[in-house]
């Protein structure tokens, strides 16, 4: 019997391990890909594409040729528009199954939606695939167990919550695209925007929305829109300030060019996010006093501040696994890590923003730890019914220096990176000629897909 190795969350750490795992995986497993949305969504590009029109449909890439090989095509159930599994005929019967998980258990992880009850819509292959993944009945708690996908090791991957301009209930490319287009409609109608929060997130909107709409250059793209008065109000001094001091100059300089009202070392009482979407929805200007009594009007707030770890469903399986502040413990091998001792849970591991791996919280560190679990994940598997009960030597993931690239509007940017492999020290470089929709090709091939026709599956 194929026996799985399962990776929950497919964006910038779990699509890297799921296709490190069916390309190196022996013929004795395979790897089980469970992420709710339909494309992989290149979320660095949201801001932007939330900002300038047209070019959404980039952020949204099909995860049909993840394994290296184009995916049979999808499996569609008569109520959702969204496909059910993908089956990756070349890559050692990989999968891809869009769900949502709702439970992990002891060798299992529970999904909701039926993988086998799709019958009329599903392919021979999808069928023969999900029924041998899950039997048809129920267990002691009543549940369905054609939703359970049994493991043998598990890689979760499922990251942060996003700020509020960035989370969307879309599941389709369609949706998502649907989703930023709004987003571009309601910064068009503003007129007074306040962005709160001054990491990446907020200085590539507040930078992003009044280069658009504010400088000569731009105003060929929207004629009929008028100028922002935009503000990014920070609670600190100092931007970005795990970085070199010169990051901060720069991003100071370029918001003073941008003629950006910056208000640091202030804070403001946030609306919930109820109350934001009825002031987006009023049109009607609105005051917030700060905490050192500065008045700021605004008729909408872009909140870019307050993500939290999507732990709650490996807390509700291992309670000791997760810190107080919602992050997993993992060891250096990334395996969660269980108390009192640091015990090593072998068969689970833990890889990005969801995992306390002692780096910043970013796709690149993402991918990095997704090629040291599996690393150990593979060297596991090689030791399996040794005779002798070898044990696996296992890899600790690298912990490297924080690197960042933020936009400073539409063709600008500042950088802090590792010039080369191997380097010790980061270098500060300002970029002044960057493609105002972004450097999306290349993640685009890096997911097996052309670039050529990036409308594809919408």
């Amino acid at each position: 019997m194929v026996r799985n190795v399962v990776v929950l969350g497919g964006s910038y750490a779990g699509s890297r391990a799921a296709e490190l795992l069916a390309k190196t995986l022996p013929s004795t497993h395979r790897v089980i890909l469970v992420e709710r949305q339909s494309s992989f969504r290149h979320l660095y590009l949201f801001p932007r594409h939330g900002v300038v029109p047209d070019h959404a449909h980039k952020a949204f890439i099909p995860y049909n040729n993840l394994f290296g090989s184009v995916a049979a095509p999808p499996t569609k159930t008569a109520a959702a528009a969204s496909p059910v599994v993908e089956v990756i005929p070349d890559a050692r019967q990989s999968l891809v199954v869009h769900a949502s998980v709702v439970k992990i258990g002891e060798g299992f992880i529970e999904i909701d939606r039926d993988l086998a009850a799709h019958e009329e819509t599903a392919d021979d292959d999808a069928l023969e695939l999900a029924d041998r993944l899950a039997s048809v009945g129920l267990d002691d708690e009543g549940s369905s167990t054609s939703r359970r996908i049994p493991y043998d090791y598990l890689i979760y991957a499922l990251g942060s919550t996003l700020p509020p301009p960035l989370i969307s209930p879309a599941r389709t490319k369609k949706d998502g695209v649907a989703f930023l287009k709004t987003q571009h409609d309601i910064i068009k109608r503003a007129k007074s925007i306040l962005v709160v929060g001054g990491g990446a997130l907020g200085i590539q909107y507040a930078t992003d929305i009044a280069d658009y709409y504010n400088s000569p250059h731009n105003a060929h793209h929207h004629c009929e829109a008028t100028p922002k008065k935009v503000t990014l109000m920070h609670s600190r001094d100092r931007f970005l300030p795990l970085y070199s001091s010169a990051v901060d100059v720069e991003i100071k300089r370029r918001l003073a060019e941008l003629k950006v009202d910056v208000i640091l070392g202030e804070r403001v009482p946030l609306p919930s996010t109820e109350e934001l979407a009825k002031q987006e929805k009023s049109g009607e200007m609105h005051k917030i006093v700060t905490s050192k009594g500065q008045v700021v009007e605004f008729d909408l707030l872009l909140r870019c501040t307050g993500q939290v770890p999507n732990s709650k469903l490996l807390k509700d399986f291992l309670p000791d696994a997760v810190n107080k502040d919602g992050y997993v413990n993992v060891l250096p091998t990334l395996q969660v890590a269980l108390p009192p001792s640091n015990r090593a849970r072998d068969d689970i591991y833990a890889i990005g923003d969801v995992a306390d791996m002692g780096v910043i919280k970013a796709g690149h560190t993402g991918w990095n730890a997704a090629g040291t679990a599996v690393q150990n994940i593979m060297c596991s598997i090689g030791v399996e019914g040794s005779l002798n009960n070898e044990q696996p030597t296992l890899t600790e993931f690298e912990i490297t220096p924080p690197q960042i690239k933020v936009t400073l509007g539409l063709n600008h940017a500042v950088s802090e990176l590792l010039p080369s492999m191997g380097a010790a020290k980061t270098e500060v470089k300002m970029i002044s000629d960057g493609p105002v929709d972004g450097h999306w090709q290349g993640v685009w091939t890096r997911m097996g897909e052309s670039p050529l026709d990036p409308h594809v599956g919408a």
